[in-house]
């Protein structure tokens, strides 16, 4: 019996094969994604923990503010947890690159922690030598054997952390640090990290740490991301800082006071030595200079009083020399007055002589004027008789000149007007014939054409009939063929023709007769033109001579003014003439009494020259005397100046030497005044940014496989579910007679469940082995383009996830099975043998639609009826195909939600272009002079705003967020856009109310009108009450203005953070806009919002290929469910579907009668699936995301309709596949009875 049973058993496999591998392939798919998605993040934490173990990464990292000693070594060297300390050092430099300066941080190489991984080449040796990144600011820049030179990136020489600035490469490698593509921050350069080195310690010329990396002692016994890990860190952080911090600290403190005030000390004692001595030299040296000054000052004296009396002498003699000087000027001006009297006399004598030669000829002239006006009056009065006389005539030929013309271009005028008309009427009859010539000339070739198809023979060819032009065509020669066509149509065209060529002649003589009239119009238009220019001419003629008589009557009005103007002068000239005979006499006179005058000035010059020469002998004598006193004294005042300089210059230069040291001095203690308690940073991993990142991409890996791979295995166990129901339903007469043979409940249900078992058990084991290697693999490698320096990728089997997921594949089929079987085994052996009796007849909803179903046909009636007939099936399929559909629209929903992240976040939310993060503590005039940078140059617009960290909480609930306080409210939305996500209303920041991120509201449960507590440091809160919830997707921020902020914590906003727009923003300009906000001592940070653009939109597109096996999966899925459920449904209707064969159906209506339920369950189905989907999508979205991120929650149209075509095309590709079910059904099974 046991091997009937068997048989029985593999025989039941053999036979519905289908079934089977539906089941096995429905399970594997389910099984290995949800096995392989949530194997992912484990994964990728093991391949990432076994690179960190390999490489000896530090798990914790300390920074002092002061630097690190041997002493802080070996004083974490002694904490209990603490497996191995090692001090190293870190600085940050510049090199040129090939297409830009690089910025480079240079690591010193440890013994033991944080090895690098290397590459090319060897290791760093001996000073001088260097390993160089293998990462992107490497590639096409540097080569093993370059040298790069370094460079200081600060107002600090290298040469005070480094002994040299040439380094050779001698290697190439990476470290685990820096597992993705970025390099992180610095505070030199443009701001961004290009590289890094790593040297022999040897090569710093520091003399402290500036860290120090911990390995701890059971930090490799945990996975690294895990919160054991974590939480192990936590407790060890704390340790360092409760227990070294500040008693190591204050130690640090005191070395560096101490050796500071030291020299300080050395150095005052030093200057006031100094002082002393430089004070004694420069008082012997005055002392002299008074002695020498004061002897000076007595030969000044003796010299002042020579030089009077020898200026006294020089004054007499100088009178006496002028008074003689100008009785010699006088004498002189006196001789030269006299003959330029005499002279002046003979020119008047000359003048006189003229004038009577000029009265003569002016009298002449004179006379001759009036004969000429006389013979000019004669002349204008015949002139003026002879116009008189002829002018009546010739303007009466004028006028009949003018007459005629007018009447000509009168006539001109009509010809034209008439000619115009002509034109007209001939357009209009050429338009005409235009209109009707080719209707009677395509008729005419249509008739020849017919002429010759009856066979009449015509002497032209067809050809020649295209080329028929009506006008010119001898129709008479064609007349007697033409009009044999019946009916008169042949007539009428002939008749047709000919009227057409008569328009045609007509037209033509037309034209020629309208061109000779314009000829005759033109020939008439230049003759009337010649007779206008004659009447010009003659009217012209009248006009000049009338002018000219004018004119002479002019020219004999000036003739005789210029008479009487003559005889005005001749007169004047008359009496000038008797002025200066008059005139010549006195000046005679004049000359004489002169003469006497200058011979006695001649007596009197010549007795005062006698005396000079002895006076000036006396002063020549004193002159010499006093030059030779000069020249002593001058000898003595130079080498006084010279030794004023000398002593001058000491004592300034003393001074400023005093000063400066001094300066110095004063500034030296300020710095240590200024010398702040130095403090500890003990950083564990999380302040790696790589580390940070690779986690927060593993998390989410590991979000998403918390929830889509459950509801992708929840459809696929659903399905298999339905799938061994039927089969358990379809064998009820199997069962029936098994127990009428005797054979037990289990025996009987053994099968089924056998058969459940084995498919299951098949698809788990290819699924868990397919998706724990696959998914993983994939996924991962995909990552692994963005961390390029994570050399491992791990993917051992986990046992856990592959036994959950088989678990649940087996309590699904299983379960099923067992309940389906057992349902049916407590029926009696007769009630199972006979067929379940059809369900009474109802009428379908439908059908009350009377005036709708009366208009469908019966095969769309019988198809709504086999809906509603089939009611479990048909809500399979529905919620089947909805399910996948649904599955797709989350993948597609998943990559519109990610993508989008980043330029929602950068480009709607964000608008500026840099983040500039500034020091507290700097001095207004260093805050002053980086705002007046700012405000020119390549700055458009820039606002400071005060951002800080703070807890904000709500009932339970605290939340790390980013306090924004804006200095200028009205420039806030040029920088970043406050408004609502779902209702695009655009916020304004009021005084009385704070803006919250909507991520942030739905963590802390709070809406517009709620109050939230603001915590600082002291653990102070302060109630705030929320006036908008904001749109926003990366971290938490709170908004609050600058009055609100002083109302809440009592104190002005300090502003730490500029944010800028930047005019032309490119590769050049940010590279310099960096290199130079970083010189400023008040810049911290430089952020350059493109560069997060990017390393955002790095990180999310590395889940593009995570969607797109997620969409495929749920493609897959969606295949196998539709082939499943239609294959249910052809096996149950096997009879029906045979017996339409026998009543006629050809296959392809038999598929069509299939297909058309199909088709309706499918769309129904996808109805269903975008209602699903979109829910589905916004649950996966608020699961995935983490506390500091948001994305968004909008599926895109087009995402829908990828969804709704891909389903619909699975369908499609699913009937296509039935058809050959559906042709291979026998029509004998008709014949079958159900028993």
């Amino acid at each position: 019996m046991k091997n009937a049973k068997r048989k029985d058993f593999m025989v039941e496999i053999g036979r519905s094969m289908n079934r089977f591998l539906s089941i096995l392939f429905i399970v594997a798919l389910g099984v290995a994604f949800f096995a392989g998605i949530r194997s992912t993040r484990p994964d990728m934490e093991l391949s990432a923990d076994a690179y960190y173990d390999e490489t000896n990464l530090m798990d914790i990292r300390i920074v002092g503010t002061l630097g690190l000693t041997e002493d802080d070594v070996e004083a974490v060297r002694q904490l209990p947890e603490t497996e191995y300390a090692e001090g190293a050092y870190t600085t940050d430099v510049l090199c040129e690159g090939a297409d830009r300066e690089k910025t480079v941080r240079i690591f010193s190489m440890s013994r033991s922690i944080n090895q690098f991984t290397l590459l090319e080449g060897r290791m760093p040796e001996r000073a001088g030598e260097c390993m160089m990144d293998r990462g992107k600011a490497y590639q096409g820049q540097f080569a093993l054997g370059d040298t790069v030179k370094v460079y200081s990136g600060t107002d600090d020489a290298l040469s005070d952390t480094l002994k040299y600035d040439t380094f050779t490469i001698v290697g190439i490698g990476m470290s685990s640090r820096y597992l993705s593509l970025e390099r992180g921050t610095t505070t030199i350069g443009n701001g961004s990290l290009d590289t890094f080195m790593a040297v022999t310690p040897d090569n710093f010329s520091m003399e402290v740490f500036t860290d120090i990396y911990v390995q701890t002692k059971e930090g490799k016994a945990f996975l690294s991301y895990s919160d054991e890990y974590q939480d192990y860190m936590d407790r060890v952080t704390k340790e360092i800082e409760d227990t070294l911090s500040e008693p190591r600290s204050a130690v640090r403190y005191r070395e560096v006071t101490d050796e500071a005030n030291r020299k300080l000390n050395d150095a005052r004692r030093e200057l006031t030595e100094k002082t002393a001595e430089t004070d004694r030299k420069l008082d012997d040296a005055a002392r002299q200079i008074a002695d020498a000054q004061k002897k000076i000052d007595e030969g000044k004296t003796d010299i002042l009083k020579g030089r009077a009396d020898l200026e006294k002498g020089k004054n007499d003699l100088e009178n006496a020399k002028n008074d003689l000087e100008d009785g010699k000027r006088t004498l002189a001006e006196k001789e030269q007055e006299l003959e330029d009297a005499k002279v002046t006399l003979a020119e008047k004598e000359q003048e006189l002589e003229d004038g009577k030669v000029t009265l003569a000829e002016k009298e002449q002239e004179l006379e001759d004027a009036r004969k000429e006006v006389a013979d000019k009056e004669q002349e204008l009065e015949d002139a003026r008789r002879k116009f008189d006389e002829e002018l009546p005539g010739a303007r009466m030929e004028l006028d009949d000149g003018w007459l005629d013309y007018e009447i000509g271009l009168e006539e001109y005028e009509e010809g034209k007007e008439e000619l115009e008309e002509q034109q007209e009427t001939l357009k209009e009859g050429w338009k005409e014939y235009r209109k009707n010539a080719p209707e009677v000339e395509r008729n005419l070739k249509k008739a020849l054409n017919g002429l010759l198809s009856m066979g009449i023979p015509l002497d032209i060819t067809p050809s020649e009939i295209g080329r028929i032009q009506v006008e010119d065509f001898e129709i008479d020669a064609y007349a007697p063929y033409l009009e044999m066509i019946p009916g008169g149509e042949g007539a009428l065209l002939v008749e047709g023709v000919h009227t057409i060529q008569a328009s045609y002649q007509e037209l033509t003589y037309g034209d020629a007769a309208v061109k000779e009239g314009k000829k005759e119009l033109a020939k008439a238009k230049r003759e009337l033109a010649k007779g206008k220019k004659k009447l010009d001419q003659g009217e012209m003629k009248l006009k000049n001579a009338r002018r000219k008589l004018d004119e002479g009557e002019e020219q004999l009005a000036d003739a005789r003014q210029k008479i009487i103007d003559g005889e005005q002068k001749v007169t004047d000239a008359k009496q000038d003439i008797a002025d200066g005979e008059g005139k010549i006499a006195d000046a005679h006179r004049d000359i004489a009494d002169g003469e006497v005058k200058i011979a006695d000035a001649h007596w009197d010059i010549a007795d005062g020259e006698a005396k000079i020469p002895k006076a000036e002998k006396d002063i020549a004598k004193g002159e010499a005397d006093i030059e030779e006193a000069q020249k002593k004294l001058d000898d003595g005042e130079a080498d006084l100046a010279e030794a004023k300089v000398k002593y001058e210059d000491s004592r300034q230069e003393a001074e400023e030497k005093i000063a400066d040291a001094g300066k110095k001095i004063d500034d030296a203690q300020k710095d240590i005044d200024d010398i702040k308690e130095p403090e500890w940073y003990v950083l564990d991993r999380n302040a790696i940014q790589t580390y940070v990142e690779f986690g927060s991409d593993a998390e989410r890996i590991g979000a998403i496989g918390k929830v889509f791979p459950f509801i992708f295995f929840l459809v696929a166990a659903l399905v298999s579910l339905t799938t061994m129901t039927r089969m358990v339903e379809e064998q009820r007469l199997q069962i029936g007679t098994l127990k009428a043979l005797g054979y037990g409940k289990w025996s009987i249900a053994s099968k089924y469940i056998g058969y459940a078992l084995a498919a299951t058990l098949a698809g788990s084991i290819l699924g868990a082995a397919a998706g724990e290697k696959l998914l993983p693999y994939v996924i991962m490698t995909a990552y692994f383009i963005l961390y390029e320096n994570l050399p491992v990728m791990l993917t051992p089997f986990n046992l856990y996830y592959a036994f959950l997921a088989s678990g649940l594949a087996l309590a699904c089929t299983v379960l099923a099975t067992v309940f389906s079987s057992y349902k049916e085994l407590l029926s009696s052996p007769a009630a199972l043998m006979r067929p379940v009796p059809p369900k009474q007849g109802k009428r379908v909803l439908l059908e009350y639609v009377t005036p709708l179903w009366k208009r469908l046909k019966f095969i769309q009636k019988a198809t709504v009826r086999n809906l509603f007939r089939y009611k479990k099936r048909c809500l399979m399929t529905i919620f089947g195909t909805g399910g996948c559909m649904a599955l797709l629209l989350v993948g597609f929903g998943l990559n519109d939600s990610i993508s989008t992240l980043g330029e929602k976040q950068y480009n709607d939310i964000w608008t500026y272009d840099v983040l500039v993060q500034t020091d507290d503590e700097a001095d207004e005039a260093e805050q002053k002079a980086l705002r007046s940078f700012i405000s020119q140059g390549d700055v458009d617009a820039w606002l400071r705003v005060e951002e800080t960290i703070l807890d904000v909480s709500e009932g339970d609930v605290t939340k790390e967020a980013y306090l924004f306080v804006p200095e200028d409210l009205e420039e806030v939305d040029r920088f970043v856009h406050l408004r609502s996500r779902e209702s695009r209303e655009a916020y304004v920041l009021d005084d009385d109310h704070v803006l919250i991120t909507e991520k942030m509201a739905g963590l802390l449960n709070v809406k517009e009108g709620d109050t939230i507590y603001l915590k600082e440091d002291e653990g102070v809160l302060y109630p705030v009450v929320v006036g908008g919830i904001a749109e926003n997707y990366l971290h938490h921020y709170v908004y609050m203005t600058p009055a609100l902020y002083e109302k809440v914590y009592g104190k002005a906003p300090e502003y730490n953070t500029m944010f800028l727009d930047i005019k032309d923003l490119n590769e050049e300009t940010q590279n310099r806009l960096g290199t130079e906000l970083l010189s400023f001592d008040s810049v911290m940070t430089v952020t350059f919002i493109g560069t997060m653009r990017g390393q955002i939109s790095d990180m999310l597109d590395s889940l593009n290929v995570v969607i797109w096996v997620l969409i495929i999966s749920a493609g897959l899925l969606a295949f196998v469910v539709l082939y499943n459920l239609n294959n249910i449904n052809i096996n149950e209707r096997q009879r029906e579907l045979a017996t339409m064969k026998v009543l006629g159906f050809y296959n392809p209506e038999l598929a069509a009668y299939v297909y058309r339920e199909n088709i309706m369950l499918t769309i129904l189905g996808s109805m269903v699936g975008i209602v699903m989907g979109y829910f589905l999508h916004r649950y996966v979205m608020t699961t995935v995301e983490v506390d500091m991120l948001m994305f968004g929650r909008q599926i895109r149209p087009i995402s829908y309709a990828y969804s709704v075509l891909m389903t619909y095309a699975f369908s499609a590709f699913v009937n296509l596949v039935m058809y050959y079910k559906l042709k291979g059904i026998d029509m004998v099974e008709s014949l079958k009875s159900v028993e």
